[in-house]
């Protein structure tokens, strides 16, 4: 049952891999490292099946399974997430020094493994596990560890500033895909460190591979879908906290007397242009259309009117909405077409906001209208 899935995970990381960098255009950092990585993955699973068919020619278990590998995976997480957040179209020679661990380690191992034939009794002496197991494994979690904090550090700071950048919230642009595969990834190589450690401590023979290899599957699909549909998010040049004014705003140059200015025709454009209407209308599109570098307009909305671009851009779809609840000619239409029609692009962001905007929830707000 092992072997099948194995089977099945091998041939599932090559074309998903062979999907994405043969069909895929424009090819960004992400899809590349996403490439690189599903056969990094490819290769662990490959090793731990020539481990299962042939493990009486192998002396170095760990290598059969893919354990050393695995250590390249928080990594590519980590930069993956970085790279689709940031926006950046190239890569940074600096990031690789983020495998320097694993590279370290694989050399080391390799190394001690080819000149010592019965390397198996080094990490296993009189069938106790060694210190050279027990310091791979502190190694391990310390990889792991670090890595799940600077990920989901990561996409908490997103969390902050894409309402500065969108004025929807979609699957692609919250990255909530992300942040489940993220705790998916983590969580359960965290359980594995524990139900490891109950194994040797009381001497339980259960495999986590029995586990580890299914969930693998579920995972690869995941991962390369989402990732192979997941556009290029817009760059961040400029990051706030929780909406207010950083050190580089005071420093980007912009003049009160153009900031107020400015500020007028945003809302202007706003008003006569209605860009508000296209249900995806973002921080760039509005920055081309009004000729202000999309900085400017973030500091803008931050400063002048205190809120981000998704308040000010849903601000005038509530609008909209009551307007049209008032016409006669959409009397007859249901709440949610109405929403779509003023520029909302979901149920629940729009039940949200007007009901933050109003202080009711659309329907009890329409139905005030028609009783008053």
């Amino acid at each position: 049952m092992l072997d099948a899935f194995l089977h099945i995970n091998i041939a599932q990381t090559l074309f998903a891999a062979i999907i994405i960098v043969v069909t895929k255009r424009p090819l960004n950092i992400t899809d590349k490292l996403l490439f690189t990585w599903l056969i990094f993955v490819m290769c662990s699973f490959i090793m731990k099946l020539i481990n299962i068919d042939f493990q009486d020619q192998f002396e170095f278990d760990m290598i059969g399974r893919g354990a050393i590998i695995t250590l390249s995976f928080p990594p590519f997480l980590y930069l993956y997430v970085k790279y689709l957040i940031s926006g950046d179209s190239k890569f940074k020679a600096f990031d690789l020094v983020h495998f320097l661990p694993f590279v370290f380690i694989s050399f080391y191992v390799l190394s001690l493994s080819y000149y010592n034939p019965k390397f198996s009794a080094l990490l296993y002496p009189n069938g106790n596990i060694g210190l050279l197991l027990i310091l791979f494994g502190i190694i391990s979690v310390s990889i792991f560890t670090i890595y799940a904090y600077l990920t989901i550090r990561l996409l908490k700071q997103y969390r902050k500033t894409v309402d500065n950048l969108y004025s929807f919230h979609n699957i692609n642009v919250s990255l909530k895909w992300v942040w489940t595969l993220v705790l998916i990834f983590y969580s359960y190589y965290f359980l594995a460190i524990v139900i490891t450690f109950f194994n040797k401590l009381f001497e339980i023979e259960f495999k986590m591979s029995n586990i580890l290899i299914p969930v693998y599957t579920f995972f690869i699909y995941v991962i390369s879908f989402r990732g192979y549909v997941q556009p290029k998010l817009l760059a961040q040049k400029e990051e706030t906290k929780d909406n207010k004014p950083t050190e580089s705003y005071q420093k980007s140059g912009l003049k009160k007397s153009d900031a107020d200015k400015y500020a007028k025709m945003i809302t202007k454009l706003m008003q006569e242009e209605k860009l508000w209407l296209n249900p995806e209308v973002n921080l760039k599109e509005i920055s081309q259309h009004i000729g202000i570098p999309q900085h400017y307009i973030t500091q803008i909305l931050n400063e002048q009117l205190n809120k981000n671009l998704y308040t000010f851009v849903n601000e005038f779809r509530a609008n909209e909405v009551i307007r049209l609840f008032k016409e006669e000619k959409y009397k007859n239409w249901s709440i949610i077409a109405i929403a779509f029609e003023a520029g909302f692009n979901s149920k629940s962001s729009f039940n949200t906001f007007f009901k933050k905007f109003t202080g009711k929830t659309p329907s009890e707000y329409r139905k005030e209208l028609a009783s008053g």
